[in-house]
């Protein structure tokens, strides 16, 4: 673990609080001491936190994720609302790779260059990684041509469209209830630096938020 001053880290305030999740700024450490950050708050609002509350903490250093368990020593007010947190005997990590997949269920729109598709399939994203996604659809769509995936990322609170040009590279169909299911197995390609930035953030949160989410 080796955090930079300004990271964004994600603190489970646990049971007195209702494991309300939110986000707070590293303010500095001193190894085996202690570990200062910004005073939590969800909607503008303070959360309470008093000495000895346990917290569980997560974040991301380089291509690590990691977490561990703290304690509150003490709370501070001035020159601004901070937390001395207990330095960690123990911080589980593990690396994060570019490819690495979350399972999403996020809405996608595909727009296929194919002339007998005019109109855009609708379907889910099962799972989002920085280099491609599986997509399920009840469309049938034609691995020969490019597509263009629409979705919408919720990131930090803010809704951001992106639009990713991308190829098929698997396919396989499952039985429906009512009709067939295709899942596209898809590789982004021309990915725009800031595009691939934004999901790359949008992975590391999510597997911050919901470790479960990870394939």
């Amino acid at each position: 673990m080796r955090p930079s001053i300004g990271d964004a880290l994600q603190l489970d305030c646990g049971a007195p609080l209702k494991s309300q999740k939110t986000y707070v700024k590293l303010v500095g450490y001193l190894k085996d001491r202690s570990i200062i950050v910004t005073a939590p708050t969800i909607g503008g609002r303070r959360l309470e936190l008093i000495d000895n509350d346990s917290v569980l903490v997560r974040g991301f250093s380089g291509t690590n994720a990691y977490a561990f368990r703290a304690f509150v020593i003490r709370v501070g007010r001035l020159p601004f609302d901070h937390i001395h947190l207990s330095f960690p005997d123990a911080v589980f990590g593990r690396p994060v790779r570019r490819s690495q997949r979350v399972r999403t269920e996020l809405e996608a729109l595909l727009h296929s260059s194919s002339p007998s598709r005019a109109e855009p399939a609708r379907g889910q994203i099962e799972d989002l990684s920085a280099l491609g996604a599986l997509i399920s659809t009840g469309s049938a769509l034609d691995p020969d041509h490019p597509l263009r995936l629409g979705t919408a990322l919720a990131l930090h609170g803010n809704r951001i469209e992106l639009e990713i040009e991308c190829t098929i590279v698997s396919h396989s169909t499952e039985a429906g209830n009512e009709a067939d299911v295709h899942c596209y197995g898809l590789k982004f390609t021309n990915l725009a630096p800031q595009d691939a930035m934004l999901l790359k953030a949008y992975v590391y949160q999510q597997i911050v938020d919901y470790p479960d989410s990870v394939r």
